[in-house]
């Protein structure tokens, strides 16, 4: 007796096809499972013997052998039960073999029957129905993540299933009765961004008094997507306005929500009751973070803070306080906009895509450039070559939070709302669907250094004032390109089309600051 099932497994954020052979044969009573197959997914068999025995079915004594294909491939980060019961299932003739015929299965079973939610679905629905697959046999804590997915195939079925007597039930029935065991799960994703969008931020603009040039720096940072670096000592503001930056973000596209929906669901990060991600993501981690916790890999090969925080922010305060090793790891993401992590079993790449918006103190008490502060030239050198070179070249913006005076926090002004700027920040935005509508680009942070003469050209009269600016401020070759794409956003949000002298000006003043004076 013998039986295919179809399911999938995630590597990275991709998902791939697998087929679960299981024979039944004459021999020991034994339940073997190969496949080059991880002690992690080998232990499915002993829930999936024990979750039959619960939902009353009686296995004969046999020889059960359950084969995952492609056995080329390792498999240490996958769960198998479902696929692996209904295998069983179908050999014993319990349930119709031509009932998994192009049939996509996946779920965990609990040891009582019960089918538990598994991570990945929204790739391995997208996978299954890119290979022709028209119905999805998912996890009811799934289903909703699966429709979401299914929602751009036409004829893509998605069942939720919760128990193992309703699989049985639901796949021995005809087509009329399956919709009454198991309604099958529709999303309409437009409808859901605009349900969540409609959420307010408790962060606004205009609770921040004072600190203009601050604010100014990340509006540019909000329409063009740029890493932006604030310095001033403690309670001057600068946490709060990097709270603030998420009112004035542009509202995500419903591909960006998919890009990033499908990375939370590889890590199992997709809430059940929110199976699309609407929000951009904001990720503050520690500074004793990890480095596979940062950038992703490990054991089981999942998408790190870095990777989650895609079209995003990835907010790292007191940014001197995490480990020199740590911050190195960002070199390559902060310019790639993606991490590659090779191990011996194969290389997979996780998008890295978000904006990086760090603080720091200007010294280690951190009341300088005060009188009150006693830190020695020393020590305040070694704590500012705590970040390294290349991730302070990395920054587009460089700006200081002054701490702000008493008459100011007294007696406030009304400050400019988060929707007063979000109105300019969308206009400018506006700007860059246009000159990028066919060059697979979403920000000016994202020109490459072959396209900055195309989208960032210059006249005479810039051209010279770059030259000297670029002498006086010795500019790296990645300096350089950084100041025309934070040049172009200034010029977007001006409403004006080429690059002029004054956007030039203040580009370059964000490439210096007090962080770089002693």
């Amino acid at each position: 007796m013998f039986s295919t099932v179809i399911s999938g497994a995630i590597y990275g954020i991709q998902s791939y096809l697998v087929q679960v052979e299981t024979d039944i044969s004459d021999g020991l009573p034994v339940l073997s499972m190969v496949g080059f197959l991880s002690a992690q997914v080998r232990e499915s068999g002993e829930r999936v013997r024990v979750a039959l025995k619960n939902a009353g079915i009686r296995i004969p004594p046999s020889r059960i052998t359950v084969n995952v294909s492609p056995a080329n491939i390792p498999k240490y980060n996958m769960i198998l039960d479902l696929p692996a019961a209904a295998g069983i299932l179908s050999c014993l003739g319990r349930i119709p073999a031509h009932s998994l015929e192009n049939v996509f299965v996946a779920g965990e079973l609990g040891l009582d029957g019960e089918v538990k939610p598994v991570r990945g679905i929204l790739a391995m629905v997208e996978e299954a129905a890119a290979q022709g697959i028209r119905l999805c046999i998912l996890p009811a804590a799934n289903a909703m993540e699966g429709a979401v997915a299914a929602s751009r195939f036409p004829g893509m079925k998605i069942a939720g299933i919760g128990h193992l007597s309703q699989f049985m039930d639901y796949l021995r029935s005809g087509p009329e009765e399956r919709d009454r065991i198991a309604p099958p799960f529709t999303a309409d994703p437009g409808r859901l961004m605009q349900e969540q969008a409609k959420e307010q931020d408790e962060y606004d603009f205009a609770n921040v008094h004072g600190q203009s040039g601050a604010k100014r720096a990340l509006e540019i940072a909000a329409a063009g997507f740029h890493n932006v670096f604030m310095t001033g000592p403690p309670g001057s503001g600068k946490s709060m306005l990097s709270k603030c930056i998420r009112g004035i973000l542009p509202p995500m596209t419903l591909d960006e929500s998919m890009e990033v929906s499908r990375i939370y669901s590889a890590a199992g990060k997709l809430p059940e009751e929110r199976p699309l991600i609407v929000q951009r993501p904001f990720q503050s981690p520690h500074h004793s973070v990890t480095a596979p916790a940062l950038v992703g890999g490990g054991r089981l090969s999942s998408p790190g803070i870095l990777s989650l925080a895609h079209r995003g922010i990835l907010f790292l305060d007191e940014l001197p306080e995490f480990g020199r090793d740590t911050l190195n790891l960002l070199r390559q993401p902060m310019e790639d906009r993606q991490v590659v992590i090779s191990r011996l079993s194969g290389s997979c790449i996780y998008p890295a895509r978000c904006l990086v918006l760090a603080t720091a103190n200007l010294c280690p008490c951190g009341n300088a450039p005060l009188a009150k502060c006693r830190c020695t030239e020393r020590e305040i050198r070694r704590y500012r070559a705590k970040i390294p070179g290349p991730i302070m070249d990395r920054f587009d913006i460089c700006v200081e939070t002054p701490r702000t005076g008493i008459d100011v926090l007294m007696n406030p002004a009304r400050e400019e709302p988060s929707s007063a700027v979000l109105e300019r920040v969308l206009r400018a935005r506006d700007m860059q669907k246009e000159r990028f509508r066919d060059g697979g680009i979403f920000f000016n942070a994202e020109i490459g250094a072959g396209e900055i003469e195309r989208y960032c050209e210059l006249g005479s009269r810039q051209k010279k004032l770059v030259r000297q600016l670029s002498e006086s401020l010795s500019l790296s070759a990645r300096a350089y390109h950084r100041m025309l794409r934070t040049a172009r956003t200034i010029a977007d949000l001006a409403g004006s089309g080429p690059i002029l002298e004054e956007h030039l000006a203040e580009a370059a003043a964000y490439r210096t600051g007090a962080w770089e004076q002693l």
